[in-house]
């Protein structure tokens, strides 16, 4: 039998023997060959990562290493392929919406900039009202607030500030999360 064909057989007999593996001395028996050809033949499926061996005093004992449970069948690999190119194609085409989204957004602010007037010098103005809302013009935003409990100060990082003395009412269920947040 040539050492090819020997191999084989080797691999048959041993992925037969599964877990329990098979003693050296049984398996050249059973492939009707020299104990030193199936040693040869271990060797190289050792090498290779195929096979285990472990000694003991009755002989040698080989166990297939069965690497069948790592892998995923063709179909099932197929079909997460496939689902993973359309999740990264809706990926691709959400980030291009939230680009687009931030532009729009950019473009609103600079407009919002424009289409307010600037005062500047202004008098104190008094309104007539419970709540102001304050916000700043430059995308930086509010830098400072102090309050004293009589005042408010705020600094924004850059010049420009609309106030708006538009009352807002308030959401009775907003009141009670915020009653509840509070220790």
């Amino acid at each position: 039998m040539k050492l090819v064909d020997l191999a084989r057989e080797a691999v048959r007999i041993l992925e037969d023997a599964g877990e329990e593996g098979i003693r050296s001395d049984i398996l050249a028996s059973q492939l009707d060959t020299p104990k030193r050809r199936v040693y040869d033949v271990v060797a190289v499926l050792k090498a290779l990562d195929h096979v285990t061996t472990i000694r003991k005093f009755d002989g040698t004992t080989v166990t297939w290493i069965d690497r069948s449970k790592d892998f995923v069948p063709k179909a099932v690999h197929d079909e997460l392929r496939l689902r993973f190119t359309e999740e990264n194609d809706e990926r691709k085409r959400l980030q291009v919406q939230v680009a687009e989204l931030k532009e729009q957004l950019r473009i609103a602010r600079t407009k919002l900039r424009r289409d307010v007037k600037t005062v500047e010098k202004a008098e104190k103005t008094e309104f007539d009202t419970t709540q102001l809302r304050i916000r700043a013009l430059s995308g930086n935003g509010i830098r400072k607030v102090e309050h004293s409990g009589v005042e408010v100060l705020i600094q924004t990082h850059e010049a420009g500030i609309v106030v708006d003395p538009t009352e807002v009412d308030e959401d009775p269920n907003d009141k009670l999360l915020k009653a509840l947040q509070q220790p």
